[in-house]
């Protein structure tokens, strides 16, 4: 990318390496807790819209969530902009893979208090779908040109 002031391009600057580290620490523990609260206490069987067929797509969401603690601790070690790009990728895939499991499965009884309910949710689990895959693609994307860049950025033409 060219600039017309004869400047390079700005750099998005990253917040200090503790923040971040801290961040990540943070999102582990939050996917750990999500664990928990749907395997042991409660369980995802309090909710009260979801069916027994949830427990088709139980499987997934676990490994989703243990994919985002697994990465997050990665990052702890090591964040360099390749790898956190390759793993949002991957933490997107898999997120990906859940919702459509959800949207196959649709382990959801919303009532019979109003109708369009179920097509409104299938709708906003599609578009998701449709967001989360234009993620996945825009981070492999990202990953590339960070491998490509370099930890430097862009090279001077």
């Amino acid at each position: 990318m060219t600039s017309t002031t004869g400047m390079p391009p700005a750099r998005t600057r990253r917040p200090p390496r503790g923040t971040r580290r801290l961040g990540y620490l943070l999102s582990a523990a939050v996917n750990l807790v999500l664990l928990w609260a749907v395997n042991i206490a409660p369980g995802w069987g309090i909710v009260p819209f979801l069916t027994e067929d949830f427990a088709r797509v139980v499987g997934v969401v676990n490994a989703s969530l243990l994919v985002g603690v697994i990465t997050n601790l990665v990052f702890v070690a090591a964040d360099p902009m390749w790898l956190r790009r390759l793993g949002d990728a991957i933490t997107a895939a898999f997120a990906l893979v859940v919702l459509l499991q959800l949207v196959t499965v649709f382990p959801f009884d919303l009532g019979t208090g109003w109708s369009a309910g179920e097509t409104i949710l299938r709708t906003l689990l599609a578009l998701a779908c449709l967001g989360t895959a234009i993620g996945v693609l825009a981070n492999l994307v990202q990953f590339l040109r960070a491998l490509v860049e370099g930890p430097e950025g862009p090279a001077d033409a």
